[in-house]
């Protein structure tokens, strides 16, 4: 028997009685048979967790009062019976059922009854439905999407962009279907109509494998829409492998922008070291794509662009760009307007010190030696908690390098943007043995052991050496310590559906409420368009672990074009 607390609000009707003095016998009285009306009345009622019943009594109201009697059925077979019985003389009701947040069919039975006489009665039987589909509009945009800014958009929104690219994007050329990479693809509000919408860099591998397109939600289709919002209609790909894209807040217009980091074609030889690009909008509705160059032309650096990241390191409110790319990693201090980035006032932090390390510089003079190396992937977050933005840097794990150990950091900042030596903080190796090549994708650091410490869950992408090939990807957490260290908890997942894990590799965590129970849960975007979206899982927090599950089961959209993957 399920127990529901209903939530009662009662129109009380009082009767007025005076005592005759006297002793003649009383009046027997016929009753009005019972006759009631309620607001469900009209047919099917929709509803989302709770209904609302008025209940009116338009016949003349018996001495000893009534008696309401309302039973909910639910899918399962299983009943809420709620009674009144009162001596009063009550001539409506209003009450508020809880508990049908499930969807499907229920049914309430409404009854009044006279207390005078038994047989006076009447009753009636509504049927409910929850149907989320139904009523489902869009996915709508947060009323304070500006001041949650790259979180909101990168990390906790429930929108599984890889889902709609595979359903709603047209395949380029003569392919049957998107089949290609997911990485470059993020959400937005691109037409600032207040629905979430879908961004596709598009992909490259030997020339284009998918177009860019906006996809735009459509209210009353119900469906997302390919758009061009370029105001430059002249192309319809750019760049190579457009790896990362991540969204901010770059102008004063309230539509989202977008920086993408590129490091070429990886199917074609020597091709070229491709540029920053922005997504910037031109607050009007439009779109620009705007080259912005930074290390492109210098000749003590070949290497070609990894995961960059934006977020305000100095402390003067506006965002400066960390760019590694393997054997280097760079700071350029942010301007206000376009290119938003001072070109030439940088800070370097060189991998090999003894080649490279006079042309190094962290921007207040010294030299820091072991901060890059293997640096593929960056994110700014404020890892102790002192109000200044740190840096984590995720690298490919090597204990035998020829320079020297390599292993993904946590650069605190110093104040003011600087980082140095006495900042570097070691996160654990993943292995301890170089058998696998482990290099973390994505971050999100929250405190998830409530110590009052930030810890950092990650994602990582594992390759076999001998021979070459995906090893299981997983997800872990660094757990933070009182001194400052961290330390690896695998235990935190639990694996169902991806026990065998699916998929090379996970490039984004997503970290929000799947289950409204008030605490975030973790899922992925997948890598690429090889059948996983249809298995597609999150991992409910539960109780100190997060367990996997069928991510299809809280998004009944999702689940409504489901049979439309491809």
């Amino acid at each position: 028997m399920k127990k529901l607390i209903f939530a009662l609000g009662i129109f009380i009707f009082a009767a007025c009685s005076k005592t005759d003095k006297g002793s003649s016998a009383p009046v027997v009285v016929a009753e009005d048979p019972v006759k009631f009306t309620t607001n469900l009345d009209t047919g099917t009622f929709n509803t989302a967790d709770t209904v609302p019943i008025n209940i009116s009594v338009s016949s003349k109201m018996p001495t000893a009062g009534f008696v309401y009697s309302i039973t909910a059925t639910w899918t399962d077979s299983s009943k809420q019976i709620f009674k009144l019985d009162t001596n009063l003389s009550q001539s409506s009701l209003s009450i508020n059922i809880l508990g049908l947040k499930k969807s499907g069919n229920y049914s309430i039975a409404i009854s009044v009854n006279s207390k005078s006489t038994s047989t006076n009665n009447s009753s009636k039987t509504i049927a409910v439905v929850n149907n989320p589909l139904g009523r489902f509009m869009g996915y709508k945009v947060a009323s304070n999407t500006r001041q949650l800014g790259f979180d909101y958009w990168y990390h906790n929104n429930v929108v599984m962009s890889d889902i709609f690219v595979n359903v709603f994007q047209k395949p380029l050329g003569t392919r049957t279907k998107y089949g290609t990479f997911f990485t470059g693809i993020v959400n937005g509000d691109f037409n600032n109509d207040g629905w979430i919408d879908v961004f596709n860099a598009g992909t490259s591998y030997n020339g284009p494998q998918a177009n860019f397109t906006f996809l735009i939600w459509n209210p009353t289709s119900k469906k997302f829409e390919e758009k061009n919002l370029f105001n430059d209609k002249s192309f319809t790909s750019f760049g190579g492998n457009k790896h990362t894209i991540k969204p901010f807040y770059l102008n004063d217009d309230n539509y989202v922008d977008l920086i993408i980091f590129d490091n070429g074609d990886e199917g074609i030889a020597n091709s070229p070291n491709e540029p920053i690009r922005y997504v910037l909008s031109d607050g009007k509705g439009g779109y620009d794509l705007k080259e912005v160059s930074t290390y492109e032309n210098d000749p003590t650096d070949p290497n070609k662009k990894e995961k960059g990241e934006l977020g305000d390191l100095d402390g003067d409110g506006i965002l400066d760009l960390v760019l590694p790319d393997n054997m280097n990693l760079y700071i350029y201090w942010g301007i206000k307007d376009f290119p938003f980035i001072s070109q030439t006032n940088r800070a370097r932090f060189a991998g090999d010190f003894v080649n490279f390390g006079n042309l190094t510089n962290n921007g207040f003079g010294e030299k820091v030696p072991y901060v890059a190396g293997n640096a593929y992937t960056t994110f700014i977050q404020d890892v102790n908690n002192d109000g200044k933005n740190d840096i984590i840097i995720g690298k490919g794990e090597e204990h035998n390098h020829n320079l020297f150990p390599m292993q993904s950091l946590v650069l605190i900042n110093q104040g003011s943007g600087k980082f140095n030596s006495q900042g570097i903080i070691k996160l654990p190796f993943y292995y301890d043995n170089d058998n696998i090549n482990v290099t973390i994708q994505d971050v999100v650091v929250d405190d998830i052991n409530n110590d009052g410490l930030k810890d950092i869950i990650a994602v990582n992408d594992q390759m076999y050496k001998n021979p070459n090939s995906w090893a299981p990807w997983n997800i872990f957490v660094y757990v933070q310590q009182k001194d400052g260290s961290f330390i690896i908890d695998k235990t935190f997942f639990e694996f169902t559906i991806n026990n065998k894990r699916l998929g090379g590799w996970k490039p984004r965590l997503i970290y929000t409420d799947f289950n409204n129970d008030g605490l975030k849960d973790i899922s992925y975007l997948d890598d690429a368009d090889n059948g996983e979206v249809k298995q597609k899982s999150v991992f409910i927090r539960t109780g100190n672990k997060f367990v996997e599950t069928d991510f299809y089961q809280f998004d009944p959209y999702a689940t409504s074009i489901k049979p439309l993957i491809k």
